[in-house]
């Protein structure tokens, strides 16, 4: 949480699930899978999961890992 004292715009925004699938490029249940496994770092708001910003251009910059669409295409 943040510091009481810290200004209001460096505070991190927060990607709801569905937001971040469609930025990765996965589906909702890989994303919840990510999270799940730990992969993906994620916080609870009440019944909402979120994502922080800096998780989602980590992944962006790393990739998915196993999840990635590279490999799920086949290579014959």
């Amino acid at each position: 949480m943040a510091d009481m004292d810290e200004p209001l715009g460096s505070i991190e925004r927060l990607n709801q699930v569905d937001a971040t699938s469609r930025r990765l490029g996965v589906s909702t249940f890989t994303t919840k899978r990510l999270i799940k496994a730990g992969y993906l770092r994620a916080v609870r708001v009440g019944r909402r999961v979120l994502i922080p910003e800096s998780e989602v251009q980590r992944v962006m910059a790393q990739g998915c890992g196993k999840y990635s669409s590279e490999d799920r295409t086949r290579k014959d």
